[in-house]
């Protein structure tokens, strides 16, 4: 049995890190020679799929989770219909995220940090308002803040933030008026979800590169997170990928520059 990892975040880095302490193969997820990033996670060429693997937030091209299925290959993941964790609320974070769907698999120790990882993957807003089963509210924020010890006094910052994204564009999603924090991200883009969650408020972000565009809204309610799904983004261009959960109030689209003026 080999494990391939998609893109990386503070979720991936810990499931690679237990993989490694418990002696198990992982490989990289890969398109074109180049480990896969979030956005390309779906689209691997690398590795050919072998049967009894586990592939964690990440598909071969073209192969959906009930194909691999079919193929005897497992899927490990909480983001797309059809995953064991999608469509699951904050309080079943831990069963839900792909840190703790491994765990459970391998019945591996359940510590506190894994906990805290999990739910801030699965549900930052949950976990930061007490929502998360096992997740201390005030530990969450104080293992959070730990983050960002470059910074001073990061309470404050975070605070000096949200005073900075009431003041950014607002652009109506739905019923939902939704600050466009995209320019203030650019400069916190460490910051940006802590404190949108941690003050709840809607926020939209979008992250250019050279051939596409994310897009990604979060803390809205879940029909305006369906809303942005199926009728926002299909205005802003050729949509590449859309993904989400209306449950976990977060969506994010990648969109082809193509059809932008």
């Amino acid at each position: 049995m080999k494990f391939v990892l998609g893109g990386m975040d503070t979720e991936m880095n810990e499931i690679e890190q237990l993989l490694t302490a418990h002696g198990y193969e992982w490989v990289y997820a890969q398109k074109k020679g180049q480990r896969v990033d979030r956005s390309q996670a779906y689209e691997a060429d690398y590795p050919h799929h072998v049967p009894g693997d586990v592939w964690i937030e990440c598909r071969p091209e073209g192969l959906s989770v009930g194909i691999l299925y079919s193929l005897g290959i497992d899927v490990i993941d909480h983001h797309n219909p059809g995953d064991a964790g999608y469509h699951r609320p904050f309080s079943e974070y831990w069963e839900a995220s792909s840190l703790g769907q491994l765990s459970i698999r391998l019945k591996l120790p359940v510590t506190e940090r894994m906990r805290f990882i999990a739910a801030a993957d699965h549900c930052l807003l949950g976990a930061y308002h007490g929502m998360c089963p096992g997740v201390d509210r005030e530990a969450f924020y104080e293992f959070r803040m730990a983050f960002y010890d470059r910074v001073e006094n990061p309470k404050a910052y975070l605070r000096d933030l949200y005073e900075q994204a009431i003041e950014c564009p607002v652009v109506e999603i739905g019923s939902s008026n939704v600050y466009d924090i995209t320019e203030l991200a650019n400069y916190n883009r460490g910051w940006f979800a802590d404190m949108a969650c941690y003050y709840n408020i809607k926020t939209l972000n979008t992250l250019k590169k050279a051939n596409r565009t994310k897009y990604f809204v979060s803390n809205l309610s879940a029909k305006d997170i369906e809303y942005f799904m199926k009728v926002y983004v299909h205005d802003l261009g050729d949509v590449i990928r859309v993904y989400g959960d209306p449950k976990r109030q977060f969506a994010a689209a990648v969109v082809s520059h193509a059809n932008q003026d």
